[in-house]
């Protein structure tokens, strides 16, 4: 069984996990999903970082996965694969509010995680390729992760599925500066198999529905 002191370790071992395998991996090409969960309740730190920022078990947890992205990034470059290979840093949604200071902040945007408002599906990303994406740009045009295969797929000459899917190749808005338009002539919003708005340029509607909120009663 995954005992309290077992998941004070899980961060660092997907990590010691993930650096193990580029350097297994670094004379091929490869693909290294990391999906970290202790930003996620219950929260558990090791002893690395337990008790080290300002902010409580929920800062700890952030410094020490930030921690771990540098870890790998530093393996990418032991390892001379910095300049081959696209990175990756983003998240599936917004803060889990109702677990108060354990959960983040979406700012000034609206709700969180489990809601269609921004502070619920409005989430950063970061994305590192030298060479390939310049540095010190921003991109303010709306995308997604379902975006992430076909763009991706187009990078390295992959075909997408014979089924119709959502997602479009960003790659424009990441290698161009300025970026350009977002591809999506508008983006719907479902909660479960309730269409609950949809955004098109600057504008969002959201249909009347029944919503839980995170933020209050």
């Amino acid at each position: 069984p995954i005992t309290p002191e077992h998941q004070t370790q899980l961060t660092t071992w997907y990590t010691e996990r993930a650096v193990d395998f580029i350097g297994r991996n670094r004379e091929k090409p490869f693909f290294l999903y990391v999906a970290h969960n202790m930003q996620h309740v219950p929260l558990f730190v090791s002893g690395k970082f337990a008790g080290k920022s300002m902010q409580g078990a929920y800062g700890d947890v952030i410094s020490e996965v930030d921690w771990s992205v540098g870890q790998i990034t530093q393996a990418l470059e032991q390892h001379g694969l910095k300049e081959h290979t696209l990175m990756i840093f983003t998240t599936d949604n917004g803060p889990w509010l109702s677990y108060g200071n354990h959960a983040g902040s979406a700012g000034p945007l609206r709700e969180g995680k489990g809601t269609t408002w921004e502070g619920g599906v409005r989430v950063p990303c970061l994305m590192r390729w030298p060479g390939q994406i310049p540095a010190g740009t921003e991109c303010n045009e709306l995308a997604a992760t379902i975006d992430l295969l076909p763009t991706i797929a187009g990078r390295i000459g992959a075909k997408l599925p014979d089924h119709p899917i959502d997602g479009l190749d960003i790659w424009p808005l990441l290698s161009q500066e300025p970026c350009p338009p977002t591809p999506h002539e508008s983006y719907l919003y479902y909660w479960g198999n309730h269409l609950q708005a949809i955004r098109s340029g600057d504008w969002k509607l959201h249909f009347p529905h029944e919503y839980r909120s995170l933020t209050g009663p």
